[in-house]
């Protein structure tokens, strides 16, 4: 049955945390019925839950809605990774490892049409090139570098010059598609915001509306403790059920605290969207199980007290590997799907080098 503007409306906005040009959205949508909405993805060979899962939900949210859905790899800007580099071969390996995850976690992929960045440079170069250059002229080198996540603490003489170029080059990659609406990441706000910039300078009439999703939190985010080193800080798509339990059991989870509490931003942004309701087994009171049908019913319990932060973890770690389960499940199933695993061998080479970049930003801020 087809939905109303309104209806359509609700759906994509309840993507995104926050939505740039909110009233073109509502215009747009009375005026198409098949909007083109672009979602961007930089291929990623440790892919985690945010990734895999969130993506899966907000794609599947925008083929309901009667979206035509493209997904674009920016494979190219990979080639910023040091270990990695220029590698496109490497590059398209991972971000077939990442299509095959969503195809576990059952995104409408038969739906959506995947683009990668590196053939769309080398169709309209003649388009694509001049606008990064002219992104370029108009904005200053210390405000490229403040969108740069290895700003700090090196300090802008220690910069990559690829992380200079790369804001022009994403504004560009985004301004040279026929979208009427991008999904991108919060922590691409910055970035973003550019794009928003530069369409106001040269006062471009039709510009996409940005939704923005949120960012899944570390589960050992503590207002005081932040160590982006720790590997239980996050849940990938690949763990299985005794890491999951532990990441959980070890997560940050205040009794009565609902803001800043990540076990519940993981059961906002994951369990209640994936299955509609969460069931607590209430072991401290009598024992019985409470089906929450909405994160406000949840809250309330939460902060009263009725509900106890253990419970919370148990209930949170059945969905987690309920939903993982299928993940796995597809994988064991498919050979063809196993080779995609092993193809970028050199996941854990990343990650030492990610560990070694952090440790050493941890150094040098203590000077």
């Amino acid at each position: 049955m087809e939905m109303r503007p309104d209806e359509r409306f609700a759906v994509l906005r309840s993507i995104g945390e926050e939505c740039i040009y909110e009233d073109g959205l509502c215009l747009m949508l009375k005026k198409k019925l098949d909007p083109i909405c672009y979602v961007w993805f930089e291929p990623s060979p440790i892919m985690d839950i945010e990734q895999g899962i969130l993506k899966t939900i907000y794609v599947n949210k925008m083929v309901t809605a009667g979206c035509t859905v493209k997904i674009l790899m920016a494979d190219w800007f990979l080639q910023r990774h040091p270990r990695i580099g220029n590698d496109l071969n490497k590059i398209r390996a991972i971000g077939c490892y990442n299509i095959a995850m969503w195809e576990a976690a059952g995104m409408y992929l038969d739906k959506v049409d995947i683009k990668w960045l590196s053939d769309e440079l080398n169709h309209r170069a003649l388009d694509y090139w001049p606008l990064a250059m002219d992104v370029s002229r108009k904005y200053t080198m210390k405000r490229m570098a403040s969108y740069s996540s290895y700003m700090a603490p090196y300090g802008p003489e220690r910069l990559p010059a690829a992380e200079i170029i790369y804001p022009c080059m994403q504004v560009a990659a985004v301004l040279c598609q026929k979208a009427d609406v991008w999904l991108f990441s919060m922590d691409q706000r910055n970035t973003i915001m550019l794009a928003r910039d530069y369409c106001d300078d040269i006062f471009k009439e039709n510009k996409p509306t940005i939704l923005l999703h949120r960012v899944l939190p570390n589960l050992l985010e503590d207002p005081d403790f932040q160590d982006e080193r720790d590997p239980g800080r996050t849940i990938f798509m690949l763990d299985e059920e005794d890491d999951v339990n532990e990441k959980i059991s070890s997560a940050f989870c205040p009794p009565r605290v609902a803001v800043y509490n990540p076990c519940l931003e993981y059961i906002k942004s994951v369990a209640f969207p994936w299955f509609g309701n969460l069931e607590v087994v209430q072991k401290e009171g009598n024992g019985s199980n409470k089906i929450f049908s909405s994160m406000e019913e949840l809250i309330v319990d939460y902060e009263s007290g009725d509900l106890d932060s253990t419970d919370v973890k148990l209930a949170l770690q059945k969905a987690i590997n309920n939903i993982l389960e299928l993940v796995g499940e597809f994988f064991r199933s498919s050979t063809e799907a196993q080779a995609l695993i092993t193809a970028p061998k050199f996941q854990d080479q990343i990650t030492a080098d990610i560990r070694k970049i952090q440790m050493q930003n941890k150094e040098f801020a203590s000077l």
